[in-house]
């Protein structure tokens, strides 16, 4: 049998049995509530606060994760600055000692030499 047999077959319409109209009126009339079962109104219960404790673990895990991968890439930052000042620090210091070496070879070269 297939799946569409078997819904139509659990669906079709029934006649409710003698004196259900009656029953649900005078309930009705009677002022009688529909009660839920105690375990539904016990989960709702407990179902708010581990659903408002989860946010909250999940929120803080992400922001702490955010802020250190803020600090991360401030560090990163940092030590790429502070190695383009080291370059800086090396190109200016190789200038500086090309130009004396230039300026002891200038000297070196008019010097007259002592030869005995």
């Amino acid at each position: 049998m297939s799946l569409e047999q078997e819904l139509r077959r659990a669906l079709i319409r029934k006649e409710p049995p003698e004196g259900f109209e009656d029953n649900v009126l005078s309930r009705i009339a009677a002022g009688e509530t529909v009660r839920t079962s105690a375990p539904i109104r016990r989960w709702s219960r407990t179902a708010l606060p581990i659903a408002a404790s989860l946010m909250l673990l999940f929120g803080a895990s992400y922001y702490l994760q955010y802020e250190q991968l803020q600090r991360q890439h401030a560090a990163q930052a940092q030590t790429e600055e502070a190695a383009r000042d080291v370059v800086l620090a090396l190109r200016i210091a190789s200038e500086k000692i090309s130009a004396a070496q230039a300026k002891v070879e200038e000297i070196t070269r008019y010097e007259p030499t002592n030869h005995r």
